[in-house]
């Protein structure tokens, strides 16, 4: 998720070994990209905090605990909260502050504490008001959560993907929050060591640095490029470079094969990004704090900082202990990182199109285009409902596809893999 953002009122179940490819930016909501937020507390250095900065979230009892289903769709991690005695279901990202559906808070009756400015991914300006909601979640109950409102439920992309909401990094202090796509479940405790799944994880330093307190890790790339990334269960991806990391791992010999392509970085809460070449590359030895990754296939992005991505959670159960400072990844799978794609991208809007194309791929050898409208996936008319929608994604994730657009189709078998087609 990669919008920046400051107050400018101060005064007020996982199905698999592998998710679906979805190249970063792919859509707005299966991507996310609208939703990272590198959060400002204040409005200028003299000035106070706003309440809402100061006030919440907090926890409505001293000692709590809780283990609730976790799906999976998309990359995306959803579980359900209750609000007002209604369940509703949210997304689970570390990248982003709690957000809801500005429909939701208006039924809730949820007034505005502040309002917020800022840029989303690709450069356009977003004003958002924030309120506050007390929520359950597994029955313990988190009060006066600040959260930024969104039309979620206004089109059926982002009603589909997001849901009713987001819940995001500011909750990560009040407990150790452990995410395991092994038992699709969602754990959270007040006492760290009443979780499983601690013994024989590797234990890395967790840093934070302001609201909404985002996770962030050291980074290794080679001998003599270091830098540090935020773990964004909102990116579909293993990794994310940013500009200045990708130019320092290259300079220190730390990126391998690449492949590059054409076309737009995705959609955003200020709408689709402009097409420009894009690329992967293939790092040749990450490394997260002391654990050692090895290969990994990276996306690039425009901006700052480097996102570890939701892919990891197939490998990794990720325990986060803010207030120790602390976080424990445990193994579960010793598969390569790295994934096969048709070599093309979607975009999601009020159409399903042709969003990105790589380079000497099955999809450019059949002449794929960015931009191409498509009417039909597997034979299956398309549209932009929600049903529509998820018909597109999971046919991305099959050994096969069919494509249709006006005047031409082809059906592509070949998928390519970054570290073993270069």
């Amino acid at each position: 998720m990669a919008m920046k953002i400051n107050p400018i009122n101060q005064t007020t179940r996982f199905n698999g070994s592998r998710f679906p490819q979805l190249h970063l930016g792919t859509v707005l909501a299966a991507a996310l990209l609208p939703l990272l937020f590198m959060f400002s507390a204040s409005a200028n250095a003299n000035s106070q905090p706003p309440v809402w900065l100061t006030e919440g979230p907090v926890l409505a009892q001293p000692s709590a605990s809780f283990d609730v289903p976790l799906d999976v769709f998309a990359t995306k991690l959803y579980v359900q909260v209750n609000i007002a005695g209604k369940e509703r279901r949210f997304v689970v990202d570390t990248g982003s502050p709690s957000m809801i559906d500005k429909a939701l808070a208006h039924e809730l009756g949820l007034v505005s504490v502040g309002r917020s400015q800022g840029t989303d991914a690709h450069g356009a300006v977003i004003r958002s008001d924030i309120v506050q909601a007390d929520l359950q979640i597994g029955g313990v109950e988190f009060r006066r959560v600040p959260m930024v409102t969104a039309d979620f439920s206004s089109n059926p992309l982002t009603a589909t993907f997001i849901g009713d909401g987001v819940l995001g990094s500011e909750l990560l202090p009040l407990g150790a929050w452990q995410i395991d796509l092994q038992q699709s479940i969602l754990r959270f405790r007040t006492e760290t060591q009443q979780l499983p799944n601690l013994n024989r994880a590797k234990k890395l330093k967790l840093y934070q640095f302001g609201y909404p307190f985002s996770p962030i890790f050291d980074v290794t790339f080679a001998k003599k490029a270091r830098s540090k990334a935020m773990l964004d269960t909102g990116a579909p991806t293993y990794f994310n470079l940013s500009p200045a990391d990708l130019e320092g791992a290259r300079k220190a010999g730390g990126v391998g094969q690449t492949r590059t392509g054409f076309g737009s970085a995705g959609s955003s809460l200020g709408g689709q990004a402009a097409d420009a070449e894009q690329r992967q590359v293939m790092l040749n030895s990450l490394s997260l704090g002391n654990l050692k990754l090895g290969a990994v296939v990276s996306e690039t992005r425009d901006g700052s900082p480097s996102l570890i991505g939701a892919r990891m959670l197939a490998h990794y159960i990720v325990t986060l202990d803010s207030t120790a400072g602390v976080a424990y990844f445990k193994a579960f799978s010793d598969a390569p990182f790295a994934y096969s794609d048709f070599g093309f991208s979607l975009a999601l809007g009020d159409h399903i199109s042709i969003g990105l194309v790589w380079q000497n791929s099955a999809a450019s050898a059949a002449g794929l285009k960015p931009g191409t409208v498509l009417t039909a996936i597997n034979s299956v008319p398309v549209d932009a409902s929600s049903e529509g929608l998820r018909h597109a994604l999971t046919a991305m994730a099959g050994d096969e596809i069919s494509l249709t657009w006006k005047g031409g189709a082809v059906t592509l078998t070949d998928k390519a893999n970054l570290l073993i087609n270069p």
